[in-house]
């Protein structure tokens, strides 16, 4: 683990225990893709991961898969026939994940693995 659940209450996390736990996998899983598996084989997990963990979790929990069907947006109601359509949901979860991408990368920037290889880097420089 990333962040335990006792860190994540000391930052103010809300959701109970078992409901942590799915969390914090998906958004460990998420910080892997991002920095290429390095936090995993670090000694020690640094404080910025912990609060990118937390961003994770808490965009996850308002707008991921979970979320929206548990709470669909209603694009268009009428009243005569009643009659609702959902829509948005596609459009609402790219947005928070391309702002949760950045702000992960803003966090995370300048932070480097027990090697010195930055997390977030992809093994893409400039000449």
């Amino acid at each position: 683990m990333y962040l335990t659940y006792e860190q994540y209450t000391a930052f103010g996390g809300t959701m109970d225990e078992s409901a942590f736990e799915l969390a914090e996998m998906k958004a460990r899983k998420k910080i892997d893709a991002m920095t290429q598996g390095r936090v995993a084989r670090m000694a020690e997990v640094p404080g910025e991961v912990r609060v990118a963990m937390m961003e994770i979790i808490g965009v996850d929990s308002a707008f991921g898969a979970s979320a929206q069907a548990a709470s669909p947006v209603v694009a268009s109601f009428t009243t005569d026939g009643y009659s609702e359509s959902y829509g948005g949901v596609s459009e609402r979860m790219s947005a928070a994940e391309a702002k949760l991408r950045g702000t992960v990368g803003e966090l995370l920037y300048g932070v480097t693995d027990d090697e010195g290889v930055p997390l977030i880097y992809a093994g893409v420089g400039c000449l």
